[in-house]
């Protein structure tokens, strides 16, 4: 009941981000506004910060050894200011005082993005997103096991957790032509279910800082 109620204010909250800025942007007229890409793919590395003191001590983001997540999606847009958002992001984390604990997110993000002003010929271009994020986090490590008390061995075991939240987003965009661009920004995540005071391994809201690029398919 309580996760079904959460889902439901999510939703609230994400329709009435996404109405006001529609209605923002529908103030420009016409004349000045350019239609949307049909699709644009984006990808972005990034570095994270998670809300929770115990993350910061006791787990560190490694993926491939660098303290970075991957993201990466793609939008396209349901009116002339408003694009419908898909992204996936992905982090592993590693436990600093436990060998061979790690756990490993994927976030998918359910929303819409838009830029927040008029584009301008080879200048800057401050963009938004809000978003539905859903969340499963995989804990991963070893325990001795023995079925009879004697002669312990290594088996690695995992454990899933399910999270629901909103992400908000935030950045700046640098046209390289006509299709494409760099974009630099921050994102906002925080989840609502699995509370810190029930384990919470499931919970790792938090701040991102990345660089990304996209390309446009079609005009």
């Amino acid at each position: 009941m309580r996760l079904n109620s959460v889902i439901v204010v999510a939703f609230f909250i994400l329709e009435g981000i996404g109405s006001f800025v529609s209605s923002s942007m529908a103030q420009i007229s016409a004349d000045t506004a350019k239609p949307l890409a049909n699709i644009v793919i984006f990808a972005e590395g990034a570095g994270f910060i998670p809300f929770r003191e115990s993350y910061r001590i006791n787990y560190e983001t490694s993926l491939g050894g660098i303290p970075i997540e991957v993201a990466g999606g793609f939008c396209f847009p349901v009116n002339s200011f408003l694009s419908a958002m898909f992204d996936v992001r992905y982090k592993r984390r590693t436990a600093v005082y436990v060998p061979d604990l790690r756990i490993k997110t994927l976030e998918i993000e359910l929303g819409v993005r838009d830029y927040l002003e008029k584009e301008h010929d080879k200048d800057l271009r401050l963009y938004g997103s809000a978003a539905i994020l859903l969340a499963r986090a995989t804990t991963t490590g070893f325990i001795d096991a023995t079925s009879d008390g004697n002669s312990p061995i290594s088996q690695e075991v995992s454990k899933d957790y399910f999270n629901i939240g909103l992400g908000l987003g935030l950045g700046i965009e640098y046209p390289l032509n006509r299709m494409s661009a760099l974009y630099a920004g921050i994102h906002l995540g925080v989840y609502f279910a699995d509370p810190i005071s029930t384990g919470g391994l499931g919970n790792i809201g938090g701040l991102t800082v990345g660089l990304g690029y996209r390309i446009s398919l079609g005009d």
